[in-house]
């Protein structure tokens, strides 16, 4: 009960009114994009307000990145060295939005966390409060995330300290929910390969909303175990400053209150103005962040890359898991063919290569699809259980075309060669585990004696 209640009291004191007022000061400035006037002026707010809500440590960072010139602000509880946790969000917007959810609300709610963590004692960890500038650089059509990249850059050696940064993206409506965004991103030293936030991170955010009775969810209230193998299938387009975060090889996550069946409508629109957000959803916001602080403050560290898990019922399984879950599910198949005999046997082997080359490449995906049809090779004379096991699939496909058609997705993380390997041994995975001829032979009736 001692390590539950300075969560509680934590999540208990945040200002949802004080967060709305923060995000009604920034979107009042109008549109302040990356290297403008007025986002250097957004830059003096949110400086003065971390000042004021206790950070005695409070400076400029000014970076230039092709040509433009930007200002991140940066507030520290704690001394130097050691190991550290970011809060950040970014206090730039899109040309043409005055901002209030993207990111004013995010800006507000880290501003009132550091209010409230300012007050608190016992940290075992210095606390980092980050606004960052050049987010929405991607409208000049010359970086992304400019602003978070050069904070990286000059945390030099001190980098190998972060613990996990969390990045306070879009929120604040009354139609979200606040939830941890799993977003692969594509692998600087890799070409073609992704890299996505630690399990282990995912895992201590949601045990922290837990204990302090914030709600963290995971995606989508509706499609958290869908978009797993779906985000590591096609390529999602949208982004926070966590993407710098995890292309250095840093544990950061991307915390919003959109997600895929509630997306705010008034997305980078001018539209996107203070009286869209209000206090409670804030709040809200503000509640599962302090509790995700608290956690990364009292919690075990975890490997910086853990690219391959899957999150169910709020267990994080590890790759480790999801291998042997893979195995299994191989093993009924290929006992029913073995036991056939012919070539039933040397048939389903064949389709458990192609699988296991499968999920060797892309694990999550492969699992979703193959789970259950790998398990119906024991049962092929099932016509229900064919159909449930084709529905995965089915759900994964539509998902895919539904996020292409809003304009969620960008193309597919599978080269032409995987998916083929993944077509030819889903196909395979419907081969009767008994020879045909041996079945119809069985199906005769004896001749009649003479």
């Amino acid at each position: 009960m001692n390590t539950l209640l300075p969560a509680l009291l934590l999540a208990a004191a945040f200002d949802g009114e004080a967060a709305l007022r923060h995000a009604s000061a920034l979107a009042a400035l109008g549109p302040h994009p990356w290297g403008s006037p007025r986002a250097g002026a957004a830059a003096q707010y949110v400086a003065a307000q971390l000042r004021a809500a206790g950070l005695a440590d409070v400076r400029f960072q000014d970076f230039d990145t092709a040509g433009v010139h930007g200002v991140n602000v940066v507030g520290r509880l704690g001394e130097p060295g050691g190991e550290f946790v970011v809060i950040g969000a970014h206090h730039d917007t899109a040309p043409g939005a005055p901002g209030a959810y993207d990111d004013g609300g995010g800006v507000g709610v880290v501003i009132e966390a550091a209010r409230v963590l300012a007050r608190g004692r016992g940290r075992r960890r210095a606390l980092v409060f980050v606004s960052w500038d050049g987010e929405e650089a991607w409208s000049t059509g010359r970086a992304t995330t400019t602003g978070s990249r050069a904070f990286i850059k000059l945390l030099g050696a001190a980098a190998r300290d972060l613990v996990a940064a969390v990045d306070v993206e879009m929120c604040g409506w009354k139609g979200g929910t606040p939830v941890v965004h799993p977003v692969p991103y594509a692998d600087p030293l890799q070409p073609g390969r992704y890299r996505v936030v630690p399990g282990w991170l995912v895992s201590s955010a949601q045990r922290g909303a837990r204990a302090a009775g914030a709600h963290l969810g995971l995606v989508d209230p509706h499609l958290a175990w869908l978009y797993q193998p779906a985000a590591r299938s096609f390529r999602v387009r949208f982004y926070g400053d966590d993407l710098s975060f995890i292309q250095a090889g840093l544990p950061a996550l991307f915390l919003s209150d959109s997600s895929f069946t509630a997306f705010y409508p008034w997305y980078h629109q001018p539209t996107d103005t203070a009286e869209r957000i209000d206090a409670s959803s804030l709040a809200r916001m503000g509640e599962a962040v302090l509790a995700v602080a608290h956690e990364l403050d009292q919690g075990k560290r975890g490997p910086a890359t853990e690219p391959d898990w899957f999150a169910a019922l709020g267990v994080v399984m590890s790759w480790p898991v999801l291998a042997v879950l893979a195995i299994a599910s191989l093993l009924p198949g290929l006992a029913a063919a073995s036991s056939a005999g012919g070539g039933a046997f040397g048939l389903r082997l064949f389709q458990a290569a192609l699988f296991g080359v499968f999920f060797w490449r892309h694990p999550v995906p492969a699992l979703w699809v193959f789970l259950l049809p790998n398990l119906r090779g024991a049962l092929s004379g099932k016509r229900s259980a064919a159909a449930i096991a084709v529905m995965p699939a089915l759900a994964l496909a539509a998902l895919g075309g539904a996020a292409w058609l809003r304009g969620f997705v960008s193309g597919m993380w599978m080269e032409g060669w995987e998916l083929a390997v993944a077509a030819f041994g889903f196909a395979l995975a419907w081969a009767p585990a008994q020879p045909a001829r041996t079945a119809r032979r069985r199906s005769q009736p004896a001749p009649a004696p003479r």
